[in-house]
């Protein structure tokens, strides 16, 4: 028992973990104005260096969409 609910808890942090892809990633796709990583709507940050910077640009997308602060 206590190792299915550590099973359980393991799988539900790995779940909501926000995943980092990075532009240009084959996967990726714009359809119209979503976003999508392998068909679903893409939920994570996406990531590109700079060229002759060390700086690194991160957007946050939400289902699809770029998040936006309240």
């Amino acid at each position: 028992m206590k190792k299915l609910l550590l099973f359980i808890a393991v799988l539900s942090l790995v779940g909501c973990m926000k995943k980092e892809v990075k532009f240009g990633d084959e996967n990726l796709e714009l359809k119209g104005t979503k976003l999508y990583y392998k068909g679903k709507l893409f939920t994570g940050v996406v990531t590109q260096e700079v060229p002759f910077t060390d700086k690194v640009i991160k957007i946050e997308y939400t289902k699809g969409v770029i998040k936006t602060e309240k």
